[in-house]
């Protein structure tokens, strides 16, 4: 799935788990991470020649060892709820897996296995046949029902998914949006 929807699902499953900004910030943010290994796409990008994004992206951070290490640095990253931090990221690192194993394929209709237990064994992959693609209805409703959601926390909760960032931008949106409410 796109990394809009791994960030909206990742944020509004943290917005009744805890009553900390910061907390909720460091959740979502492990939500998204495994989708750091697709930045090697901007060096193929500039250079041209490389590779970097079909060798590592669904590799290296869509693993069950990057789930391990991604909770445990959201942990140590937490001062409030480290426990309950540590099981919401590793438990959103998984959903992140899951949903790029039911909807990730290309448009040229290559399924994106998840090499789960990678760097162990590479050879152990997680691929489902009926994978939707990317771009697919079933993406885009499911990404729209987040949309709505996060526009109802907006609304009446004052709270954005931009809050991760910082107050001030969460402020702007929630004024943004009264101003045509």
């Amino acid at each position: 799935m796109a990394p809009v929807t791994h960030l909206l699902f990742s944020w509004l499953s943290t917005v009744r788990l805890f009553n900390n900004r910061r907390e909720r910030a460091i959740v979502t943010l492990a939500g998204v991470a495994p989708d750091l290994d697709g930045l090697g796409i901007i060096v193929d990008k500039f250079n041209g020649s490389s590779n970097y994004y079909f060798s590592f992206h669904h590799h290296l951070g869509h693993s069950l060892f990057a789930a391990l290490i991604i909770a445990t640095l959201a942990m140590l990253l937490s001062k409030v709820q480290k426990g309950k931090v540590f099981i919401a990221s590793f438990l959103l690192v998984q959903a992140h897996i899951l949903f790029d194993v039911i909807g990730s394929k290309s448009p040229d209709g290559f399924q994106w296995p998840i090499h789960y237990l990678s760097p162990v064994n590479d050879e152990f992959l997680l691929v489902w046949s009926g994978q939707w693609y990317l771009n697919s209805w079933q993406n885009i409703l499911f990404t729209f029902c987040l949309v709505c959601l996060a526009t109802y926390y907006a609304v009446t909760k004052k709270l954005t998914v931009f809050e991760i960032i910082n107050d001030d931008l969460n402020n702007a949106a929630i004024r943004l949006i009264e101003k045509y409410k």
